[in-house]
């Protein structure tokens, strides 16, 4: 997948995304991995990583994503904006009621 985002210079640009590793069987809980090198295989390690972190402590969690660029050359608007869109994406997947089960029905 890709993102595109307006940058501060009001340019589009086009971001890819090596995907989002999901433990879909339980609500999902991870970060987001920008980097300028970020693949498909480290974002899978990381959501393995995070789901058996959260396993082991009873937390029904697990989960990673995953952006490539690099953010020390982004502005914070221009961070804020990607995070947004990437979110706004993956929306069907981690949504409040995907990730909150307990608040199903309230608004």
């Amino acid at each position: 997948m890709h993102i595109p985002v307006m940058m501060d210079d009001g340019i589009w640009r086009s971001s890819p995304v090596p995907g989002a590793a999901l433990d879909l069987a339980r609500p999902s809980k991870g970060g987001v991995r920008y980097a300028p090198d970020v693949s498909l295989d480290e974002v899978r390690a990381l959501a393995s990583w995070m789901t058996w972190k959260c396993a082991v402590v009873n937390i029904p969690f697990g989960g990673q994503g995953g952006i490539i660029c690099d953010p020390h050359k982004m502005s914070q608007g221009e961070l804020e904006r990607m995070t947004r869109r990437y979110t706004a994406e993956l929306m069907e997947f981690i949504g409040r009621r995907r990730t909150c089960p307990r608040r199903h029905g309230h608004q």
